[in-house]
């Protein structure tokens, strides 16, 4: 019995990596990205895994619960953005709900969504709790989901790269982490309908919430990850019914840590995307050492005409579409009213070779904190 199972555990394990691998040569290499080519990559090593094992029916446990929780949090999630959309405002959908779309789009994205939850489930029941059979399954699932939408981005552009990460992979993998996690408590139909409700809406729905690319990925990001911890702690608390004091104290402890992450995710990335008067940035070089660093965050304050700027402050202005934070070194009248202003990075043996006025400055920078801006540094420097 020992050795049937090792045997599986290498058949099956052997499978994914070879589809692993053949996912990431078509990403570099022949970039197919059709609904077609998807749906054919994982059909066929499903199909291959179910003719040697053959398949199955077996409810899970907590199917039910899952498919609950997930439609009532999904819709009460998709209700409260909307809300939310009325304030901020909608963008419209580039999919037009037509036959065209019907036939090209929802169909087949639809049949890619049953056959990848099919896929995962069969790999979570034949792979028996092999953490590297999870472990491919998701990263399969996430080269998917990037293959899909490859084309989408011009992905010969840096900013293009990071906003590829930030609205197609990150959320991927929290997506498919998730996802993970209910196809094991309850089988393929809830992480079905979960990915109905989130995935399919992009070909489905005439209108979404303004919330931009990067508030956009961190909802997406958030949202799984709460709903995990929600649905946990309930399977839990009605398996532990003895002990639902010392339940409830490791519900509050955890909940007490997700509220101050959350809160401070949320608020550094409201102060990162720009759109208040307080803002931040990371710095991605050391032309002002040692008074910021390489690495360093600088707070800024957003500043308009009628503000007065004096020698030795800091700004944060845009010169050839690139963002400099450098020093003031020099004041001068450059006529109707206006002030042309000269700039250095400390150090830096020269002024910068250009002058500076009111249109081209964003903010003054108030403070810096020291360090937390590296991982997007080395993330920037890494695509670029």
């Amino acid at each position: 019995m020992l050795k049937m199972r090792k045997k599986s555990f290498i058949i099956i394990n052997t499978i994914l990596c070879f589809l692993f691998t053949f996912l990431l040569l078509n990403l570099v290499l022949f970039k197919q990205t059709s609904y077609l080519f998807c749906i054919l990559s994982l059909i066929i090593p499903l199909g291959l895994i179910i003719l040697i094992y053959g398949y199955e029916r077996k409810k899970r446990r907590y199917m039910y619960e899952s498919i609950f929780y997930i439609f009532a949090y999904g819709i009460f999630f998709l209700l409260f953005t909307y809300i939310l959309g009325i304030f901020i405002g909608f963008t419209t959908n580039v999919y037009k709900i037509d036959i065209n779309n019907l036939i090209h789009n929802i169909l087949p994205y639809t049949i890619l969504i049953i056959v990848c939850e099919l896929f995962r489930y069969e790999i979570i029941r034949k792979g028996d709790g092999s953490p590297l059979s999870y472990v491919l399954i998701c990263l399969i699932l996430i080269l998917i989901d990037m293959t899909l939408f490859y084309t989408t981005y011009d992905l010969s552009n840096g900013d293009a790269q990071i906003k590829y990460i930030c609205s197609i992979v990150l959320p991927s993998v929290f997506k498919n982490a998730i996802l993970l996690y209910f196809s094991k408590i309850g089988g393929p139909i809830p992480t079905i309908v979960y990915r109905i409700i989130f995935d399919l809406k992009l070909v489905i729905l005439p209108i979404f919430p303004d919330f931009g690319l990067y508030f956009e990925s961190i909802i997406n990001c958030i949202f799984p990850a709460v709903l995990f911890i929600i649905v946990e702690f309930i399977l839990r608390k009605d398996e532990n019914k003895n002990e639902t004091v010392n339940v409830h104290k490791r519900f509050l402890f955890r909940y007490l840590i997700i509220a101050v992450l959350f809160v401070l995710v949320i608020a550094f990335n409201i102060l990162s995307s720009g759109y208040f008067k307080y803002s931040l940035k990371a710095i991605g070089s050391g032309s002002m050492a040692p008074k910021i660093e390489k690495g360093d965050v600088v707070f800024y304050k957003k500043i308009d005409e009628n503000y007065t700027l004096k020698i030795d402050d800091i700004l944060v202005f845009h010169k050839e579409n690139k963002t400099i934070v450098h020093r003031i070194i020099e004041i001068q009248d450059g006529g109707n009213g206006e002030k042309v202003y000269f700039t250095k990075g400390d150090a830096n043996e020269s002024p910068d070779g250009y002058p500076i006025t009111q249109k081209d400055i964003e903010g003054v920078v108030v403070f810096r904190i020291k360090y937390i801006g590296i991982p997007s540094v080395i993330l920037g420097e890494t695509i670029n």
